[in-house]
């Protein structure tokens, strides 16, 4: 059984260099901040109802039928809506993984099993394990690609298997794909989910676009599904200042998602080698922009996170999150010399 856990990061108290939180180092792009204070002036007026032209634009940018598209007041207002409006019965979640995933199903009532992925095996899901569950009698099977807070991913042929199979066995599949503009190999399931009836995707401005005080997201899947959730979402789930800046960012989207991999592809391997180097750190493999580190040896649990706050950083302490256990910690990447204090910090605590 998977309990509700309500712990996330992003909250740090003033003063204090937030690692907790996974978002874009480079900051919003250029242009966003513009298009803010354009649509401020106009906040005395509705937006649409429904954000059709955004979802348009948004459909354009991955390569889908608009009609593919529904937006929302950021992922997770979109994992509440799948849950309400799917309401699976045996619904599996391939944990450790994003908490509100369980918690919306927990909240209708669905009890969700968890397939738990190991750090033996460095937490990497394998397909046949998740084919079983559908054999087994799932009917929804949840997977982050890649996966937060583990930085693990399926590749795209993966993905197409467990896909394949759900619509085979007629259950569902769900990719959380929020952090996927900063992989490397970035070929997204919205490839196969506008054809596979029972495909959805998950995706999020808020990451990539350093936009977590706006809050927008999108759903992409089969018009079919899309239809049944377009059916159900609240109006105006996307306000109006939300609208224009995401707007102004997929216009220069493309330059600003190559830049940012290029400098993740540099300082994740940077800190990352550098914390391994540490007696007591284990590092986790990660392709995306925030790594999982285990820390060993703590007397008190969480003394870490708490040595680290006292040197004024903030990471995410995943104890109490499910499928996770003591002396695991996620920290999101941020600028070079943040990156610099926090490898300072952590080596204060081993020597």
């Amino acid at each position: 059984m998977i309990r509700i856990d309500r712990v996330h990061g992003g909250i740090p108290s003033d003063g204090v260099l937030d690692f907790s939180a996974s978002i874009n180092p480079l900051g919003p792009p250029r242009g966003a901040l513009d298009a803010y204070h354009a649509t401020v002036a106009n906040i005395a007026s509705y937006p649409p109802a429904y954000p059709r032209h955004l979802e348009d634009v948004l459909a354009g940018w991955l390569g889908v039928q608009p009609e593919c598209v529904l937006a929302g007041n950021g992922s997770t207002h979109l994992i509440y809506l799948l849950a309400r409006v799917l309401k699976p019965r045996l619904p599996v979640i391939v944990t450790p993984t994003f908490s509100e995933i369980a918690n919306s199903l927990i909240i209708e009532r669905i009890e969700p099993r968890a397939l738990n992925t190991t750090s033996e095996c460095n937490f990497q899901l394998h397909p046949d394990a998740a084919i079983k569950c559908l054999r087994d009698g799932a009917d929804a099977i949840f997977i982050g690609r890649p996966n937060s807070p583990t930085g693990t991913i399926l590749n795209i042929d993966e993905a197409a298997e467990i896909a394949t199979a759900c619509e085979r066995y007629d259950s569902w599949c769900v990719f959380d794909e929020a952090f996927i503009d900063f992989v490397q190999d970035a070929r997204s399931s919205v490839a196969f989910a506008e054809k596979n009836r029972k495909v959805i995707v998950l995706r999020s401005l808020t990451k990539i676009f350093a936009l977590p005080g706006l809050r927008v997201g999108c759903v992409v899947g089969h018009p079919d599904a899309i239809g049944l959730l377009r059916d159900a979402i609240e109006p105006w789930s996307v306000n109006a200042v939300a609208d224009h800046v995401t707007r102004a960012c997929l216009d220069v989207a493309d330059g600003f998602v190559r830049e940012t991999r290029e400098f993740v592809s540099v300082e994740m391997p940077r800190m990352a080698n550098a914390l391994s180097q540490l007696p007591s750190v284990h590092v986790f493999p990660s392709v995306a922009n925030f790594m999982m580190m285990r820390v060993e040896g703590e007397v008190i649990a969480g003394a870490f996170g708490k040595h680290m706050l006292e040197h004024g950083m903030g990471i995410r302490d995943l104890r109490g999150l499910p499928g996770c256990r003591g002396e695991l910690y996620r920290i999101g990447i941020r600028s070079k010399s943040d990156n610099d204090q926090f490898l300072k910090a952590t080596s204060s605590w081993t020597s």
